[in-house]
């Protein structure tokens, strides 16, 4: 049911909503709003993966099961991006490949992937302060989803004055100012998140320094 799941996410982010935007589908800010969508597919598997079982060795184990499903993610987004890309040419077809400019497209990219570092992060060490995979589960999935939701919603309802001063600023000659810091503090943020979570785990394993026998 899951591969379900995210095949029927392909269909609808990689193919109807390209070709029910057309070439608006190429805004900046609906790019960015599709460079959440990594974080909504590795937030379940992280939090059931973390949740659900202990490896040994502990560390490496954690870091592994982090580490898996933020791959898994990446990749079947780049699936969907490069089948909305797709998707919006066949629409549009106008004797050659229309694409966002480039330091937009790798920005938008970048950014996807050090968000969906920092997803996993946060939902591997919440996973660990849960009494359950399903509980880690049903939180990591609302906060995205509410990230997820606030950007689209700033996309079609936001102030024409506010999108003016942040599109200026999201322009190919102005968003790596933008987006690079952003992405480099969500890699460092999700470093430190893992590390810690790591460690919890070896702790965790190693029990108690001191016990009490009765």
């Amino acid at each position: 049911m899951s591969w379900i799941g995210h095949f029927l996410a392909v269909g609808v982010f990689g193919v109807a909503v390209p070709m029910r935007q057309g070439l608006d589908f190429l805004d900046v800010m609906f790019l960015l709003a599709y460079a959440c969508l990594p974080c909504l597919f590795a937030a379940p598997l992280v939090a059931e993966s973390v949740a659900g079982r202990r490896t040994l060795p502990p560390a490496e184990g954690y870091m592994a099961q982090v580490g898996i499903p933020f791959l898994f993610a990446v990749l079947w987004n780049l699936l969907i991006f490069a089948s909305a890309i797709a998707a919006v040419n066949a629409a549009n077809w106008y004797g050659k490949v229309i694409l966002p400019p480039r330091a937009i497209l790798w920005n938008v990219l970048l950014l996807s992937v050090a968000a969906t570092a920092f997803a996993s992060a946060i939902t591997g060490w919440l996973a660990l302060n849960v009494a359950s995979a399903s509980a880690a589960k049903s939180h990591a999935r609302r906060l995205f989803l509410l990230v997820l939701l606030a950007v689209l919603m700033y996309a079609r309802m936001a102030p024409l004055d506010w999108k003016r001063v942040v599109e200026s600023r999201l322009t190919a000659s102005g968003i790596t100012w933008v987006l690079l810091p952003l992405s480099a503090a969500l890699l460092v943020l999700a470093y430190l998140l893992l590390r810690a979570g790591a460690g919890r785990r070896a702790e965790e394993a190693a029990g108690p320094v001191f016990s009490l026998r009765s």
